[in-house]
């Protein structure tokens, strides 16, 4: 059985015009499957001002991310972009406990209890 741990890989199809913004973490490996992709990001400090980086990907072209941030995704033609999560501990810890709350759900609420009285007021 496979574990949904090891799979930090995601494929997603893009829509000719379609725009999408990611969050990613740094080493993150974008690949254009088909397609031709512009992007936008992460915005970064150049001289006391914000730069945002631009790159074009066309099919078969591989990306790895420099710096954790924000990504904007743009389509040009209609393709498929696949991205992978960086090695290491931390995206496997948040796809654990991703599939561990799936598993077992939200939270049960509070029931309300009286708090006991511990000095009972005597008349």
């Amino acid at each position: 059985m496979q574990s949904d741990l090891n799979d930090t890989s995601t494929v997603v199809p893009l829509l000719a015009g379609q725009c999408l913004r990611l969050r990613v973490a740094a080493g993150t490996v974008l690949h254009a499957g088909a397609g031709e992709l512009e992007l936008a990001g992460p915005p970064q400090w150049l001289a006391e001002t914000c730069y945002v980086p631009r790159r074009r990907l066309r099919a078969g072209d591989t990306w790895t991310v420099p710096a954790r941030g924000w990504l904007t995704l743009s389509a040009s033609r209609a393709g498929a972009l696949s991205i992978t999560d960086p090695p290491g501990w931390l995206p496997r810890l948040q796809a654990w406990l991703a599939l561990s709350w799936r598993r077992t759900g939200p939270a049960r609420q509070p029931e309300s209890r009286q708090i006991p009285d511990s000095a009972p007021e005597s008349l």
